[in-house]
């Protein structure tokens, strides 16, 4: 569906993958995906996030792609715990799902 193609081509400009990388268009496209529920796509944007120093946003992205059973998410989640940068709540949120 539309929602996997958004996420296809966010990895594409993210990889740099037979079109210029292109970091802000591979976040708009993720993005886009995570919008339709794509929870692969939302993982992604937590680690951009994390990845560009906004770890609340990060978090953010981590927290509901858990909650939709993301096993890298939790595991995110659980770091962010350790480095102070989220609460015991906040991983307990994680856990329940």
């Amino acid at each position: 569906g539309v929602s996997a193609a958004h996420f296809n081509i966010g990895v594409m400009y993210m990889m740099g993958t037979e079109v210029e990388e292109d970091m802000d268009k591979a976040f708009r496209h993720y993005e886009a995906a995570a919008m339709s529920g794509d929870v692969d796509a939302r993982f992604n944007l937590g680690c951009l996030e994390k990845n560009a120093g906004n770890n609340d946003l990060a978090l953010q992205h981590f927290l509901i792609s858990a909650k939709l059973g993301c096993d890298g998410s939790l595991s995110n989640v659980k770091r962010l715990l350790m480095a102070g940068l989220a609460t015991k709540a906040d991983y307990a949120a994680a856990l329940r799902g």
